[in-house]
């Protein structure tokens, strides 16, 4: 995803991209962010699949920008298209209200994870 509420509103950059990537994989942070959606945000079955599957594309394109770009200044300015492409699919699936209550619970996750040197 994701950080978020202030970095969300601007593209991230390449590295804050892959902190959230790191994160994304760390099969703890899956579990309380599946709760928190279904809990906190009350999304549906569906929306979390339909949310799932965004970050999956997300993370599996980052991936490929990754593997076969080698300038920085590339990577951020694809990193930028795709953020804006997924902030916008997340406001479709959540609305924009929770997709903000989101962000922010993303950004504290991975400020929390960082300072833990998790990622």
């Amino acid at each position: 995803m994701i950080m978020l509420t202030t970095i969300a509103m601007h593209a991230q950059k390449w590295n804050e991209l892959s902190d959230e990537k790191k994160l994304a994989k760390l099969e703890s942070f899956r579990a309380d962010n599946q709760k928190y959606l279904k809990d906190s945000l009350k999304l549906t079955k569906t929306q979390i699949t339909d949310l799932d599957n965004v970050n999956l594309c997300f993370l599996s394109t980052l991936d490929r920008i990754d593997r076969y770009t080698k300038e920085d200044a590339t990577k951020e300015k694809y990193a930028e298209a795709l953020w804006e492409v997924r902030w916008a699919q997340v406001d479709a699936i959540m609305g924009k209200e929770k997709h903000e209550k989101y962000a922010a619970y993303l950004k504290r996750k991975i400020e929390k994870a960082v300072a833990q040197k998790q990622i």
